[in-house]
């Protein structure tokens, strides 16, 4: 039959090439739900076969297939006698029913997370296209399940992990703190074994606990003994067996539980961190990868580790802060205009990456900090100030709207700030005259 696209959309005046750039178009909604910078979005192919062809005939005549990509409007034509003559065929996702085919090509080089996201997001879309058609589909509110469902299942497949388990953990609490800990977990080999470590343990323990829901307060008291240094380590039984100062093996991955509902794993060839409530996916495109350090680089390319450290140790204050940074000049100008206005506390020009450790008392008091390139600081304690210019959030609080407006005026009177804004809640937001990007301090 011909005409198998035509029946699956429920509509016999919808074209095949017109459901093949629906497909596309929704595929590539879902990616960007996962990745902060649509930049990054890998420049995805999705094959279809335009017929129903036996492999008989297919083997025979060979397969007319229709290709849809990321980038272009277009949908070119080919036609295989395999489906391994396609492009990373061997790393793609690959469905077959009805003598019917579609490949996912999400240029991944082995097995991806993608692999599993994609089979779930396929899997639903196929199957609203059959019971409801193509012009009823609705599928944008079932992303960030799919979503869930395609890291579920990665990680249970290869690292035995329950990710519901893991969010569990950041939701508890151990005597009033939020967790902050590390767990290396060894991967599943070919033969279904796990890969453990048998060395490289500083402490040992004589009764191991099981990574499981149901010792779930037990897990997380034995949490409290790791932090960002010391990682808890699970063993192929998928026990608690010790902590471990080293770094992790290749074969395990790194589960980072860093604040309320806020985790990052990273594992054999990606990264992904949950927050907000959604997943995100990181990449190594365009450099180091870290967030962090690209927008430091652009505040000031000489001074990136003095910037990295006092943001970091802010992000540690546990009833949030501000720390406005920019020029000297512009630094210096604002700190006399604010403290004039007795809305700042001014002190002498003091280096606080010198003097880190003052920086958790210094913004224990209200308000904002400001700081230049060099992180030397003249003001504390500043409320920011200026005219309603920009569209607030009703969903994030004064320390954030205030400092989203005010970074915003000043770049209307051309002055050039950037602001780090630590909520109560752990989240960690930069705010430029352009965008507003969470940071992510996990790594």
């Amino acid at each position: 039959m011909d005409n198998y696209w035509k029946l699956l959309s429920g509509d016999k005046d919808y074209e095949p090439d017109d459901l093949f750039l629906k497909i596309r178009d929704l595929y590539n909604a879902c990616l960007k739900h996962m990745y902060n910078d649509p930049r990054y979005i890998p420049d995805f192919r999705i094959h279809f076969a335009r017929k129903q062809v036996t492999v008989e005939e297919g083997q025979a005549s060979g397969y007319p297939v229709a290709t849809v990509s990321r980038r272009s409007s277009q949908v070119s034509e080919s036609c295989i006698r395999d489906l391994s003559e396609i492009e990373n065929f061997e790393n793609s996702y690959t469905w077959y029913q009805d003598d019917i085919f579609i490949v996912f090509d999400y240029r991944a080089k082995s097995t991806s997370l993608l692999l599993f996201i994609t089979r779930a997001f396929w899997r639903e879309l196929y199957q609203q296209m059959e019971a409801f058609g193509v012009r009823h589909l609705r599928i944008s509110y079932m992303y960030e399940p799919l979503i869930a469902t395609g890291v579920m299942e990665f990680f249970y497949s290869f690292y035995r992990l329950d990710i519901n388990l893991v969010t569990t953990l950041t939701a508890l609490t151990y005597e009033r703190s939020f967790v902050n800990a590390t767990l290396f977990v060894p991967r599943y080999d070919v033969e279904g074994e796990k890969r453990a470590r048998n060395s490289g343990l500083d402490i040992v323990f004589s009764n191991q606990v099981p990574f499981l829901v149901e010792n779930l307060r037990q897990v997380r008291k034995l949490l409290e003994m790791s932090d960002k240094k010391i990682a808890l380590v699970i063993n192929r039984k998928g026990n608690i067996c010790g902590l471990t100062s080293d770094e992790r093996r290749p074969s395990e991955c790194i589960v980072r539980l860093w604040g309320h509902l806020t985790w990052t794993i990273t594992y054999e060839g990606g990264k992904i961190s949950y927050y907000d409530g959604r997943y995100h996916m990181h990449t190594d495109q365009g450099g180091d990868g870290d967030v962090l350090r690209r927008l430091i680089s652009k505040l000031s390319p000489d001074n990136t580790d003095r910037i990295e450290t006092v943001i970091r140790e802010a992000s540690r204050q546990r009833h949030g802060t501000i720390l406005i940074f920019g020029s000297d000049e512009d630094v210096t100008a604002e700190s006399e205009r604010l403290c004039a206005a007795r809305n700042a506390t001014g002190i002498q020009k003091t280096s606080l990456y010198e003097k880190v450790s003052l920086l958790n008392y210094l913004t224990s008091i209200d308000g904002a900090m400001f700081l230049n390139e060099k992180c030397e600081c003249c003001c504390i304690g500043a409320i920011l100030d200026g005219d309603a210019v920009t569209a607030g959030s009703t969903a994030r609080g004064a320390r954030y709207n205030s400092t989203v407006n005010y970074v915003t005026r000043r770049a209307q009177l051309n002055q050039n700030f950037c602001g780090i804004v630590v909520s109560e809640d752990g989240t960690v937001d930069a705010v430029t005259p352009s965008r507003v990007i969470r940071l992510n301090l996990a790594s």
